[in-house]
């Protein structure tokens, strides 16, 4: 740990968007305060992707002394921060060492997920956010939530029902779950009536700030 602060470092984790665009939605896993690290964590939060949001995750990395889950953590806020500005192999080489890092960190693979996506590499996103739901620590509601999101960009509606009800299961005072909850319910009810599909569609992000998750988008600093 950083001798700057006692708290850990923390990880935004991000949802997908019907659209695919990323919604940031946070997860708590590391926190510095006053450090290039938590810089890194409230770009990734709260950025829109640039060259300067990049640069505090780049210092953190080469000059601060970061123990393993904080060096994966930023690997993975970084990650969300190339894919903004779209460099997704940068991204990846980010997401992929996180992985590496902090193998047992939930919040990791729903963010690489959500740069696979981007790839329209979906098997392997699934595979990441079903790894994420078998951790189940913190970031379990977003890895449900983000599943769901997938599985409905699928055309799986049922099984987009399943996660998001267990995301709001988890996370009941949510009301981004719950708004894209209902909006699967009415989809439903629509389409039992044999009528067109309601021109709606799911938040972007669950309680957060633009993109990451926000890309707005669902995925993790």
């Amino acid at each position: 740990m950083n001798s700057r602060s006692n708290k850990p470092c923390a990880v935004v984790v991000l949802g997908l968007v019907a659209s695919l665009a990323t919604a940031v939605q946070a997860a708590q896993t590391i926190l510095f305060n006053e450090s290039a690290a938590f810089e890194c964590y409230q770009a990734a939060l709260h950025g829109q992707g640039s060259e300067f949001d990049i640069e505090p995750c780049t210092t953190a990395l080469e000059h601060q002394a970061l123990n393993p889950l904080d060096r994966a953590a930023t690997h993975s806020n970084r990650g969300l921060l190339y894919a903004r500005i779209g460099d997704t192999g940068a991204a990846m080489k980010d997401h992929d060492r996180a992985v590496r890092l902090a193998p047992e960190v939930g919040s990791i693979y729903v963010n690489r997920s959500n740069t696979l996506v981007r790839l329209k590499r979906f098997d392997k996103a699934m595979d990441d956010l079903e790894r994420a739901i078998e951790l189940a620590d913190i970031s379990l509601a977003h890895a449900h939530y983000n599943r769901a999101l997938l599985f409905h960009r699928l055309g799986d509606r049922q099984a987009a029902r399943m996660d998001a009800e267990r995301a709001a299961e988890i996370e009941p005072d949510s009301p981004s779950y719950q708004r894209y909850l209902r909006m699967l319910r009415l989809e439903e009810e629509v389409s039992a009536a044999g009528e067109a599909d309601p021109e709606v569609s799911p938040e972007a992000n669950p309680d957060a700030s633009p993109e990451a998750n926000k890309d707005t988008q669902a995925e993790a600093p």
